[in-house]
């Protein structure tokens, strides 16, 4: 089955069927087909609709990860990681293991970033809050092998919960103006830290769609390669 297929049959938003239905698998296809059946390790943030980002509370117990089983059979030989603020430490797989914690703590990131391996994708589907999605990237990107990518989705949207988080640009704002400047403008990070992170960015992939329950031409997702 090919991507959007296994999207569809796992029932997980990035296909065309299930929620609002964005169809990233479509996107994901062309960047992923050249290495879908080499061995790597990957790291998806968020495993279920319905968590904090929709008004759940942080302690719900996850039913389901979705998106994670499209992962292992588009992936056959992949290592999944899961990171999530809620529990799914009871789900058992094959080729996945689960880190529970919460994305706005610098202390629960770099107890995964020690605990991971070198990674040739990170994907960011978590809160969608943009200090959270800003704040992962900045603490994650060093574990994105060379030639791997970072992938931030849903910057279309943020939860109401955003207002209450430290201040900062909305993240489709900062990944546009990095793509046009080349300089990242997140005032809580150090601009060397930010500089040397500019250095190793080799491209930045932009997908717009109208579809996930906006009725506008909107940017829903980037796709940032490292250098190789």
């Amino acid at each position: 089955m090919e991507l959007v297929e296994l999207a569809d049959h796992f029932q997980t938003d990035k296909g065309t069927r299930t929620g609002h239905a964005h169809n990233y698998a479509v996107f994901y296809s062309f960047l992923f087909e050249s290495f879908r059946h080499e061995a790597f390790s990957m790291l998806e943030i968020g495993l279920q609709r319905g968590g904090v980002e929709a008004g759940a509370s942080k302690d719900r117990v996850g039913s389901d990860v979705p998106s994670i089983r499209t992962w292992l059979s588009y992936f056959p030989k992949a290592d999944i990681f899961g990171f999530d603020l809620s529990d799914f430490s009871h789900i058992h797989l094959d080729r996945f293991r689960f880190f529970r914690g919460d994305l706005g703590s610098g202390a629960d990131l770099d107890r995964v970033a020690g605990d991971l391996p070198e990674l040739k994708l990170i994907i960011d589907d978590g809160s969608h809050a943009s200090f959270h999605q800003q704040f992962a990237f900045l603490k994650l990107f060093h574990k994105v092998a060379p030639g791997g990518f970072y992938i931030i989705e849903d910057f279309h949207w943020q939860p109401p919960f955003e207002a209450d988080l430290p201040p900062c640009h909305k993240s489709a704002k900062v990944f546009q103006d990095f793509v046009e400047t080349g300089r990242f403008d997140i005032p809580f990070a150090h601009p060397d830290y930010l500089a040397a992170i500019a250095g190793q960015i080799q491209h930045v992939f932009i997908h717009r769609n109208n579809r996930g329950g906006i009725d506008s031409w909107q940017t829903k997702m980037i796709a940032i390669q490292k250098k190789a």
